[in-house]
């Protein structure tokens, strides 16, 4: 119950619940989540925050520590944010002389950050449920934001107030202002304080009213020095659209994978396995839940008090920001939630991480691991799990260099891998039995398949033949071994036959072949991905392409990733790409995989049929479909070894797309 406060300045009752709140709380000394923001979100009508910079994910790290927006029916929050700009964005603010000019670019950054959250939305991963639950807050009025650009200087800088009123029952209020964020660093990790003033202590009010008074002003976009944008009403309607008509229950946006589903069996098993080794590779099909038991190995770990912290490295700016988004999701779901630090492309915080790794999380570019494990104090890593993805990716000549040894001072050595051997490498190959360890255990393609983890599907192998120039291509690859040969500088086994794959996966022929496939079957091009060796055959292809969609793009490296998020958001129909994509980006409703190019080892082909394989939610009866293009061998072959692969592949994939779903498997 609450109950009257005397003094001269009170005006207002002390709301139940919050009678211990203190006039200054500091880290070290205090729990600011347990003892001031939660107290305050749990009884609030109205939270009005300033709170800092943010960019789209961190909008959503944000919104989870605000667990009353979605449990309460009747609180509301009101944020002013900054948008988090890169230095291309500053150096345009500063050479756009008009204001308008900058009005303009300063709204197109406001969009930015929420066309980034609605195509996240699409992502049926744990970052797209975050983005869901975001868009659902939007739809139904609990979650207002603006965002604040600092104008009162030539060169300006970010907005940083970090201010927040909180409005109660019977009119009391609560305003703070200091350096913590509602995240798990700003509340519990990192060296934070705040000062609290409540409108029911004497002398207390007039403050109160004052922060009241500039969060209003930013608010309705009056005051000096300031700029405050509003979101687009077309952007809003986008994240509308994407809101669910009910939350879910549950955060996990595989709940179907859980103990309840007998198919996802296997993730258990692998947990099993490893824990008892200690060290080693899961050797998981793409598609089959490689991250979720990882994060149930981390959880195991953690229950049982051994484990302080952990390092995962894997390859591609892609699957990192993957991994970092999965990782978000489970620390905010976890009894004891970490902290994530990120180093690769833009983000650097190794230095942050090695300083106090207990409780911590670095998802680092394998690039680099040389570099942080130098930083890492040994000691500290008996108590660590190091996680390499895509583990055969470990094995390069230059890691296997600067990383011999450095794996064994950790407790535990995780790999995963849908085919972790190495082709035409066993030195590679050596070194990562070495360092992590043999596989422990095996879920392949056929078993995925045939349990329902993965979908059915459809193989169309094309044959074509081979063109004058491609044979002279061919002459010529033979050509240069025999006179690198003579030069004392022989070509290596592996070097000949990757010469000689990429003509094969650039014959003239395939184009031609593919066109006249078109004829009569251009429904593929709808939800599919088209793997080409290299941007020139790709964008040889497009002309054949464009006569049946112009739902098309390209995804090359130097290609803007907003060509990704339209695919994933199915505003296109089609990409053609390289190699981005090949590992770990998962695409539920991509149908149809085209093999332009297909390596003579599995590893490629099976990472890249998976993209296919994921079953849909959506679409229950999904069948998926690989078009792959095959050469017979023949009197031209030139014992080279290469149609013999393609011979292969259209056994092994044939044999794959006979595979049914058993109630058995």
């Amino acid at each position: 119950m609450a109950t009257e406060t005397i003094g001269e300045s009170a005006s207002t009752v002390t709301p139940a619940g919050l009678a211990a709140l203190k006039s200054h709380y500091r880290s070290g000394v205090d729990d600011l989540s347990a003892e001031f923001f939660a107290p305050c979100l749990r009884e609030a009508r109205l939270y009005r925050r300033a709170a800092g910079y943010f960019s789209s994910t961190a909008l959503l790290t944000w919104m989870e520590a605000l667990p009353r927006l979605v449990q309460g029916d009747d609180v509301q929050v009101l944020l002013i944010a900054a948008p988090e700009l890169n230095p291309q964005d500053k150096a345009v603010l500063r050479e756009l002389a008009a204001d308008e000019r900058r009005a303009e670019y300063r709204r197109m950054v406001v969009e930015r950050i929420l066309e980034e959250i609605v195509v996240l939305a699409e992502n049926p991963a744990d970052d797209g449920a975050r983005a869901r639950i975001f868009a659902w807050l939007v739809a139904n009025g609990r979650l207002d934001i603006r965002f604040a650009f600092a104008t009162h200087i030539e060169a300006p800088g970010i907005f940083h107030e970090k201010m927040g009123v909180f409005d109660f029952a019977d009119e009391a209020r609560v305003a703070f202002t200091g350096s913590a964020n509602e995240t798990l660093g700003g509340h519990r990790l990192n060296y934070e304080s705040i000062d609290v003033y409540r409108s029911w202590v004497v002398g207390d009010a007039e403050r109160v009213g004052t922060k009241v008074a500039q969060f209003d002003e930013a608010w309705e976009n009056e005051a000096e020095g300031l700029d405050v944008e509003r979101p687009g009403a077309e952007t809003v309607a986008r994240l509308r659209a994407r809101a669910p008509r009910k939350l879910p229950r549950g955060r996990g946006s595989r709940s179907r994978e859980g103990s309840e589903d007998r198919r996802w069996r296997h993730q258990e098993e692998a947990v099993e396995a490893f824990l008892k080794k200690g060290a080693g590779v899961l050797e998981m099909a793409t598609g089959t839940g490689k991250t979720r038991t990882t994060l149930k190995i981390l959880q195991r770990l953690i229950d049982s008090g051994e484990l302080k912290g952990a390092v995962v490295a894997t390859d591609g700016t892609d699957l990192l920001d993957q991994w970092a988004a999965e990782l978000d999701g489970w620390t905010l779901r976890s009894k004891r939630p970490w902290l994530v630090y990120r180093q690769y492309e833009r983000h650097r915080e190794m230095g942050e991480f090695a300083l106090g790794t207990d409780g911590g999380i670095l998802v680092i570019s394998r690039a680099q691991l040389p570099k942080a494990l130098r930083r890492i104090p040994r000691g500290a890593m008996g108590n660590m799990v190091v996680v390499h993805d895509e583990v055969h990716g470990l094995g390069v000549p230059s890691l296997v260099g600067s990383l011999k040894g450095r794996h064994r001072p950790f407790g535990w050595r995780l790999g995963l891998s849908a085919t972790p051997e190495r082709s035409y490498d066993e030195d590679g190959n050596r070194f990562i039995l070495v360092e992590v360890g043999p596989t422990v255990y095996e879920f392949p393609l056929e078993a995925a398949i045939a349990r329902g983890v993965l979908s059915e599907f459809d193989y169309a192998p094309l044959p074509y033949e081979l063109t004058d120039g491609d044979r002279k291509r061919i002459s010529g690859v033979y050509a240069r071994r025999a006179a690198r040969k003579r030069e004392g500088d022989p070509m290596s086994n592996e070097e000949f036959w990757n010469e000689l794959a990429k003509v094969y996966k650039t014959a003239e022929m395939k184009p031609v072949v593919f066109a006249k496939y078109l004829e009569d079957h251009a429904d593929l091009l709808r939800d599919c991905i088209i793997f080409v060796e290299t941007k020139e055959y790709g964008n040889g292809l497009l002309e054949a392409l464009h006569g049946h969609t112009t739902r098309y793009r390209t995804y090359y490296a130097e290609d803007d990733r907003e060509h990704l998020e339209e695919f994933a958001r199915r505003e296109i129909d089609c990409l053609v790409t390289c190699h981005r994509i090949s590992q770990g980006i998962d695409l539920r409703s991509l149908r149809t995989v085209v093999l332009f190019a297909s390596a003579r080892s599995k590893l490629e082909t099976i990472q890249r049929i998976g993209r296919c394989l994921r079953v849909d939610p959506d679409s229950p009866a999904k069948r998926a479909l690989v078009v792959d293009f095959v050469r017979d061998a023949g009197p031209d072959s030139g014992g080279d070894q290469i149609p013999s692969a393609d011979e292969e592949r259209r056994e092994w994939l044939a044999s794959l797309s006979r595979v049914r779903r058993t109630e058995d498997a």
